[in-house]
């Protein structure tokens, strides 16, 4: 009887101590995305069809900005969607819808021509600056199978 009580002692204390290691990941994952800059971002990956990967993007700044938008969109490829290579990188030097002038709101997208049955995903750097300064964020998109037909 006093083993069970141990035992069971033992893994109460065991669980206690995950859950309060893990306390801090956690709470760091939910930091807010918000700056002086950033009010909100997202970024997705959409099937177009024919093979064809769009890589989309909506950035919201806090109030009339300088620029606004994306400055680099990394396509990756995978055949079985968890080893990932790179395949291209979209920079707003070369695409002119990756950002915008002179506005709070900037909604874009880059289009990639991929291979039937393969899997893509991005790695987005968004952009928000006003009168020499302004704040980034990089962060993953969803993969997506490149398909014959839009969804």
């Amino acid at each position: 009887m006093n083993n069970k009580r141990l035992s069971r002692t033992f893994r109460v204390t065991a669980l206690v101590l995950v859950i309060v290691l893990l306390l801090p990941v956690g709470a760091m994952a939910a930091e807010p995305r918000s700056s002086l800059y950033l009010d909100a971002y997202s970024a997705y990956v959409y099937r177009a069809g024919w093979g064809k990967i769009q890589v989309w993007f909506d950035v919201q700044g806090t109030n009339d900005m300088d620029e606004i938008g994306a400055l680099e969109i990394r396509m990756y490829e995978s055949k079985d969607n968890e080893n990932w290579t790179w395949v291209k990188t979209f920079d707003y030097t070369d695409y002119s819808d990756m950002l915008a002038y002179n506005d709070y709101i900037h909604v874009g997208h880059v289009e990639y021509n991929g291979t039937l049955g393969r899997y893509y995903k991005a790695y987005v750097c968004v952009w928000a600056g006003k009168n020499g300064d302004g704040d980034t964020r990089y962060f993953w998109t969803n993969s997506e199978k490149a398909t014959l037909f839009a969804e």
